[in-house]
């Protein structure tokens, strides 16, 4: 029961346990330190103990399954020298002066930020400290720098809205591990110009492929930060470019069909002299509930056959039916599906193979340029200006993941995950307002091995100061 190290994981090897109290689920422990002979500091004449103060702390980890109370004896001491009469109170390793919880439980606070769904408040109610001082205790030990540059990074923005010069921050993340570089509090070129510039040039020469949206700022990035890289617009961008035309125009048709029906109510309320409420009509119903069936990916469409009772039409109908009954209701949604899918099949394969997507991508563009849908023309002049960048996606580049390391094209899906987290983070702590802080806190909480400090592991500072009385 001597043991502090082995029974409650405590450094300080000049105490001893002088009595365990257990009540309810609660052990209480006594710790004191043997009388010994003490000297004065400053004048070296003999000091005298003068009783023992008892200060009850906290210690945050279980012990057997009970929670711990310690209660500190600690000795008072005054020198004899009549012309100096110091005093000074015994102090533990463990815990700070005036703190009433060990040392044990900033460590913890720390690692608890690493979850993303606790909140300061949460952490600051399981150890029983105040908000503010589960703040402090995260700022003091989490400070972290960037990572260095990749040959692959991926750049993207997220609204964070934390003040006015902060509202659309930039994230810096290494394709290869996932893990996020940095994060600046704007992708303004007056933040993003000084930090790239800043960075060594050397550093800067080993970027090869810069991963992003077609934001052109960022497609910019290469000629003006990184030699010898070259842009790589995400591919998924490209798809949500088109899918949002077409469903652009799904909403157009919803509006005519709304506008319709809201014709043919009044002229009925007119006619029958009272308010008249029709239900959706056809049109509606199936523009609102069933245009995905147009708009997602046609290999991510579960068909069935087997006829489900639909409650607007009241007849048995299934996947097949419900397609039909959309192109009866405008012709050109076919097509549309089908020139979709032809670039949605395109960008499914050739990964690994840049030179056989570039010789596919210019015959989509020459078929998209001639189509008689301005939708389609506007989507060949965009893959035409971006067709370098499109291509340079394709490449496939060693990713590790899962305790596994394999090949993947690149792409923005791993930064957009992340953005996510910022996202959630953000909702959750309801909106930050020290971008510091939420800097450090989601780059800590985002990568798989954070430094804290210098130091690859917890370092709580100890204290060792002569506690005054």
């Amino acid at each position: 029961m001597n043991s502090i190290t082995n029974l409650l994981d405590l450094e300080d090897p000049d105490v001893i346990i002088s009595d365990v109290q257990i009540q309810g689920q609660v052990k209480t422990i006594t710790i004191e330190t043997p009388p010994v002979l003490r000297f004065c500091p400053t004048c070296g004449y003999r000091m005298h103990s003068r009783g023992v103060k008892k200060r009850t702390i906290r210690h945050p980890i279980l012990q057997d399954g009970y929670s711990l109370l310690i209660v500190l004896k600690q000795r008072r001491w005054r020198c004899t020298n009549p012309q100096c009469l110091y005093e000074a109170g015994e102090t533990f390793r463990f815990v700070n002066r005036n703190r009433r919880t060990t040392n044990a439980t900033d460590m913890l606070i720390v690692d608890a930020y690493r979850n993303l769904m606790e909140t300061s408040a949460s952490i600051a109610k399981r150890f029983r400290v105040s908000d503010t001082h589960a703040h402090e205790v995260f700022d003091r030990y989490v400070k972290l720098d960037r990572l260095p540059l990749t040959d692959a990074i991926s750049v993207d923005e997220v609204l964070l809205d934390a003040d006015d010069n902060c509202r659309y921050a930039l994230v810096i993340q290494d394709f290869h591990t996932g893990d996020p570089i940095d994060l600046l509090r704007s992708r303004r070129t007056g933040v993003t110009e000084p930090y790239f510039a800043s960075l060594p040039a050397g550093e800067r020469s080993q970027v090869k492929y810069l991963i992003s949206d077609m934001y052109n700022p960022y497609l910019a990035y290469v000629e003006k930060y990184f030699p010898n890289a070259v842009p790589v617009v995400d591919s998924f961008h490209v798809i949500q470019w088109i899918t949002r035309s077409i469903d652009n125009y799904f909403r157009q048709l919803l509006k005519k069909y709304r506008q319709r029906d809201r014709e043919r109510q009044d002229r009925l309320s007119l006619e029958q002299q009272r308010p008249v409420s029709l239900p959706p009509s056809d049109e509606v119903y199936l523009l609102q509930k069933y245009r995905w069936l147009i708009l997602v990916n046609q290999s991510n469409v579960r068909y069935h056959a087997d006829p489900r009772m639909d409650p607007h039409f009241r007849v048995l109908m299934n996947t097949y039916d419900y397609e039909d009954a959309l192109f009866r209701i405008d012709p050109n949604l076919r097509d549309f599906r089908d020139l979709k899918e032809k670039y949605v099949q395109f960008n499914s394969r050739n990964g690994g193979n840049p030179i056989r997507a570039r010789a596919e991508l210019r015959e989509l563009i020459s078929e998209f340029s001639r189509t008689r849908f301005e939708i389609f023309r506007d989507f060949a002049s965009l893959l035409k200006k971006y067709e370098d960048p499109i291509v340079n996606s394709f490449v496939m580049v060693e990713k590790i993941g899962a305790g596994r390391i394999y090949d993947a094209r690149l792409s923005n899906g791993p930064i957009e995950s992340i953005n996510r987290k910022i996202k959630d983070l953000k909702r959750l702590g309801r909106g930050f307002g020290n971008f510091e802080h939420f800097r450090n806190r989601f780059l800590y909480a985002t990568r798989s091995a954070p430094v804290l400090n210098g130091v690859s592991d917890y370092n709580p500072v100890s204290y060792f100061e002569e506690e005054e009385f």
